[in-house]
C-alpha cells in the first residue's frame, strides 16, 4: 500500500509540474498568433502607404492633364503666331 501512495504521489507532482508548464503546442499558438499580429500590421502599413501612393498618383494624373490642356492651348496660340512669323519673314524676302 505504502508503494501505491508513494506511486500516486510521484505521479500527482509530475503532474502538477507539467501543468505548470506549456505545452508545446500552447507555446507554438502564441508564437503564430504573435506572427498573425505582425502580418496584420504590415498589411494596414501596407494599405496605408498604397492609399498615399493612389492619392499621390491622382494629384499627378491631375497636374498633367493641366499641362496637357496648356499645351494644347499654347498650340492654338503657337499656330497663330508661327503663321505670322513665317508671314513677316517672307515680307523682308520680297
Amino acid at each position: 500500500m505504502k508503494k501505491l501512495a508513494g506511486a500516486a504521489l510521484v505521479l500527482t507532482l509530475a503532474l502538477a509540474g507539467c501543468g505548470g508548464e506549456e505545452s508545446q503546442a500552447e507555446k507554438d499558438l502564441d508564437k503564430i498568433n504573435n506572427q498573425i499580429g505582425d502580418l496584420e500590421n504590415k498589411i494596414k502599413n501596407l494599405k496605408s502607404e498604397n492609399d498615399q501612393l493612389e492619392k499621390n498618383i491622382q494629384i499627378k494624373e491631375e497636374e498633367l492633364e493641366k499641362l496637357q490642356e496648356t499645351e494644347r492651348s499654347g498650340e492654338t496660340d503657337g499656330s497663330d503666331t508661327s503663321e505670322e512669323g513665317s508671314q513677316e519673314e517672307e515680307d523682308p524676302e520680297s
